[in-house]
């Protein structure tokens, strides 16, 4: 079965690693999948309402908010308002490479990469946020000579507000809370289940804690830690959204069940509504004019 939970954003080669696209939806609209990627990724709401699932939270965000996605956090638009309008904007860091923070010997792209992590993913009540955002889409649309330079100094800036506005975290809650190299060990755990998450024998906590040399502990403090989720719920929410697609394009519910790895149809139902708050059978016919998402039963 093919991985598609990792996200390749395809940023173009020899330019300024940025990305923008405009979105409307409206009220039961199909968001995105269930994913995560490298990049980092800002909703900016301009009217409606976007339900943003992120880090194992969901919020709404209105006009003016911005909602945050670091790298490897996996998210997704869960709902939207009638007449939504909003921007996704993904970054990569690579924009930062040769930049130092001399006063701590470290590059710039690492150092946020930590900080951030104390970052919540729903900002509100910043104006001269807001205002950077505003500023940069409105640069990425005129292209305008100079484009490139204005988007990338108002890119610094957006990255200097975030780095000043995250929370200092407590000499307690820093210490071993970022351990060198425990990121590319989640990334490469996602990779991994992103493909055999279908296969139950190779994706039980010890299994995939051998499969990468940590400890079962270990693992699950570092996954917890950089995505917000335990394993498992990481696991239960990636069938549920696979089989979710698998429903709607007319797989039988428990051959849908089988294909994400799970043959017990009783324990995939139950599982099921406890995760997305529907039965499976939900998924099986359109609603009202879209196809059915993996929406929250959260009310605004």
């Amino acid at each position: 079965m093919e991985s598609f939970r990792y996200e390749n954003v395809p940023l173009p080669p020899n330019q300024l690693p940025l990305l923008v696209f405009e979105r409307e939806h409206d009220s039961g609209g199909p968001g995105c999948e269930f994913h995560w990627h490298q990049e980092l990724e800002f909703y900016y709401v301009i009217t409606g309402g976007v339900l943003l699932s992120c880090g194992g939270e969901q919020e709404w965000l209105y006009p003016g908010d911005i909602g945050f996605v670091n790298s490897y956090l996996p998210h997704r638009g869960l709902d939207f308002l009638n007449g939504t309008r909003h921007y996704i904007i993904q970054i990569n860091l690579d924009m930062l490479e040769g930049e130092i923070c001399f006063s701590q010997n470290r590059s710039y792209s690492s150092l946020l990469l930590e900080k951030l992590r104390e970052l919540p993913p729903f900002l509100r009540e910043d104006p001269e946020l807001t205002s950077l955002f505003s500023s940069l889409v409105q640069e990425w649309k005129g292209q305008k000579p100079g484009m490139e330079l204005a988007a990338k100094g108002l890119l610094f800036q957006i990255l200097v507000r975030l780095l000043r506005t995250a929370p200092q975290p407590s000499s307690a809650k820093n210490s071993g809370s970022w351990e060198p190299g425990s990121l590319e060990h989640v990334r490469d755990v996602l990779l991994y289940l992103s493909g055999e998450y279908p296969h139950p024998e190779k994706v039980s906590l010890p299994v995939i804690a051998c499969t990468f040399g940590l400890s079962v502990p270990y693992l699950c403090r570092i996954f917890r830690r950089h995505t917000g989720r335990t394993v498992t719920a990481y696991l239960n929410e990636l069938r549920c959204s696979r089989a979710a697609a698998l429903i709607r394009s007319g797989v039988p519910l428990t051959e849908a069940a089988e294909q994400v790895g799970i043959r017990d149809y009783n324990y995939f139902s139950r599982m099921f509504k406890k995760t997305t708050g529907h039965s499976p059978s939900f998924y099986r016919t359109p609603c009202e004019e879209n196809q059915p998402c993996l929406r929250s039963t959260s009310s605004r």
